[in-house]
C-alpha cells in the first residue's frame, strides 16, 4: 500500500472537505468585506497634496519671495527653489498612489483590483505624471535645446514611467517598483538642485538645472491644452456612450479624476510661486484661474454612488457628461490664461 492511500485511510473524507472548504470560506469573506470597503474608499480630495503645499509654504518664506531688493544671488537661488517644487509636485500625487498600493498590478484574488475605483484614478495619474515629467524634462531642466538631459530624469522619463502599469514583478520588477524608482529619480534631481548630497553610484557628476520664465509657462500650458494631455480624458469622456458599459463609464470618469489631481498640484504652483508671469489682472488672468481651480475642484471631490448615463431627457444624472463639462471648463480657462501670458 502506497504512503497515500495510508493517508486516505488516516483522514476522513469529511476532514478533507472541511480541510478545502474552511479557508475558501474565510478567504470568501475577506474577499468580500474587504471589497465593500474599497468600493466606498475615498474618491474625494478637495485640497492639493499636502506635500506640494508644505513646499509652496516653505517658498514663499523665503526673504526674496516677492522682494525687488532682493540682491541677484538671493533672486536666483529663489528661482531654483520654485522650480525644485514645481518638479517634486509632478510626481507628488503619483507617490500618494504608490503608497497607498499599486492596484492596477494586483491579481484577481486582490479586492482592490475589482472593487475599487482608484484603478483607474491611479491610471489617470501615472498618464499625467508621464507627459508633465517629460516635459518639465526636456523643457525646464534645460537652458537651452542644445543642452544635455538631466541624467536622472532622463531616466525616469526613458526606463522608469515608460513601464507598464500592469507588471506583477516575479521575473523581473514589478510596475511598482518601477515609478517608485521613477520617483526616487526626480527626487534627486530635486534634491540636487539646492545642492543636497545625492547618492550617485556612478563616477560621473550629475548637473541639475531649472529654467523657468514666462516662455516656458506659457509652452508647459500650451502642452497641457493639447491632444496630448487635456484631450485624452476629454476623448474618453466625450466619446458616444451608447454602446458603453457601467464599467466603462465608472473607469472614464475615474481616469479624469486621476489626471487632475496631478494637474491642481501642477497648476496651484504655477499660481502661488510664479503669480507675476501666469496671471494679469487688467487682461483677466487671476480670474480665469480662479474659475480652472474652481472647475477642477469639482472634478477632485466629484463621487456619486453610482455612475449614471442618464441621456436627453432621462430623469438620471449624466455623470460622464457632467465631469466632461468640468473638463471643458479647465480647459477654456487655461486657454484664456495661456493667451494672457501670449500678450
Amino acid at each position: 500500500m502506497s504512503v497515500m492511500q495510508k493517508l486516505h485511510k488516516l483522514v476522513p473524507t469529511s476532514g478533507k472537505v472541511l480541510a478545502i472548504f474552511i479557508p475558501l470560506v474565510l478567504w470568501g469573506i475577506w474577499w468580500a468585506v474587504s471589497g465593500i470597503g474599497y468600493m466606498f474608499s475615498t474618491t474625494e480630495w478637495p485640497e492639493i497634496s499636502p506635500s506640494v503645499r508644505s513646499e509652496i509654504v516653505a517658498v514663499k518664506a523665503d526673504p526674496a519671495f516677492n522682494n525687488p531688493n532682493a540682491s541677484e544671488s538671493d533672486k536666483e537661488k529663489l528661482e531654483t527653489l520654485k522650480g525644485r517644487v514645481l518638479a517634486l509636485a509632478i510626481v507628488s500625487r503619483l507617490e500618494t498612489e504608490l503608497a497607498d498600493g499599486w492596484t492596477p498590478q494586483y491579481l484577481f484574488v486582490t479586492p482592490k483590483s475589482h472593487f475599487d475605483n482608484a484603478v483607474n484614478r491611479k491610471l489617470g495619474v501615472l498618464t499625467a505624471t508621464t507627459l508633465l515629467q517629460k516635459f518639465f524634462s526636456t523643457t525646464m531642466a534645460k537652458y537651452g535645446s542644445m543642452d544635455p538631459e538631466n541624467k536622472w530624469m532622463q531616466e525616469a522619463r526613458e526606463r522608469d514611467f515608460t513601464y507598464g502599469p500592469r507588471i506583477w514583478g516575479f521575473f523581473e520588477r514589478s510596475s511598482n517598483s518601477a515609478y517608485e524608482d521613477g520617483v526616487a529619480n526626480v527626487h534627486k534631481y530635486a534634491d540636487k538642485l539646492i545642492g543636497m548630497k545625492v547618492t550617485n553610484k556612478k563616477k560621473d557628476d550629475v548637473r541639475a538645472i531649472v529654467n523657468i520664465k514666462a516662455s516656458e509657462i506659457y509652452e508647459m500650458l500650451t502642452f497641457i491644452l493639447s491632444k496630448n494631455f487635456i484631450d485624452v480624458p476629454l476623448g474618453w469622456l466625450s466619446a458616444p456612450g451608447g454602446t458603453l458599459t457601467w464599467s466603462e463609464l465608472d473607469d472614464r470618469v475615474y481616469f479624469a479624476q486621476g489626471m487632475t489631481l496631478v494637474l491642481r498640484d501642477v497648476i496651484t504652483v504655477l499660481r502661488e510661486l510664479y503669480p507675476e508671469k501666469i496671471t494679469n489682472v487688467d487682461k483677466g488672468g487671476t480670474q480665469n484661474l480662479e474659475e480652472a481651480m474652481m472647475a477642477m475642484n469639482k472634478i477632485c471631490t466629484f463621487n456619486p454612488m453610482v455612475v449614471l448615463r442618464g441621456k436627453e431627457d432621462s430623469m438620471f444624472a449624466d455623470h460622464r457628461g457632467k465631469m466632461a463639462r468640468y473638463m471643458f471648463t479647465v480647459r477654456e480657462r487655461l486657454l484664456d490664461v495661456a493667451e494672457t501670458i501670449r500678450r
